[in-house]
């Protein structure tokens, strides 16, 4: 089978997310998707909803993809998260599979400040999402890697979508549920979920 892996802080999930997933689908005719939500090292922690709410969200708004699903292996975690342990785990569970790991344009560009980098090519295919048309460049070093192994990094374009997730996070902390950007931005089901919630506790 072909095995897509779908990382990233999804702080919340949106139409941005969903778009990247089917694009990834379509163009690398998956046979199953799983997204991994994760705590990344590098970020800070008190700028990510809680966990448990990620990972609701993310849920709803798969409710409706039959072949995408949610693996939380990363957030399960009790030490910090890396790419290479979760990499590494995903080749022993699916041996046999064709297994690509999505990552976006800016984590392209810091790949080289991942932990043990050079061994994740042994695990897994990389695919990379671009932005506005334009081909994301890692680090010279790991240029250097991939030509003098040949190794082959896909690339993707990214669909032409205008969503900041810094903005969503602060129309909600804003409780602006009126805002049409919010309300375009989200999957229905997170929007009224959110949306809910926050009036409950009013």
């Amino acid at each position: 089978m072909r095995l897509g892996f779908f990382g990233g802080t999804f702080n919340p999930v949106h139409e941005g997310h969903l778009a990247l997933a089917k694009e990834a689908f379509r163009t690398l005719h998956l046979d199953h998707l799983w997204w991994l939500p994760a705590n990344p090292w590098q970020k800070d922690s008190r700028d990510l909803m809680p966990s448990e709410v990620r990972i609701k969200l993310l849920r709803l708004a798969l409710t409706d993809c039959n072949r995408m699903s949610v693996d939380t292996r990363e957030l399960d975690r009790k030490t910090l998260s890396y790419s290479i342990d979760t990499v590494r785990e995903l080749a022993a569970e699916y041996p046999y599979d064709d297994r690509f790991y999505l990552i976006g344009s800016d984590q392209w560009n810091n790949f080289h400040t991942w932990k043990d980098w050079q061994k994740i090519f042994d695990y897994v295919s990389l695919v990379v999402f671009n932005r506005n048309g334009q081909i994301a460049h890692p680090a010279e070093e790991v240029d250097r890697f991939i030509e003098d192994r040949k190794i082959s990094v896909t690339m993707l374009p990214m669909p032409a979508l205008d969503i900041d997730s810094s903005r969503i996070r602060q129309l909600i902390a804003q409780h602006d549920w009126f805002d049409p950007f919010l309300k375009t931005a989200l999957p229905e089901k997170v929007f009224q979920f959110l949306c809910l919630n926050e009036k409950t506790k009013d």
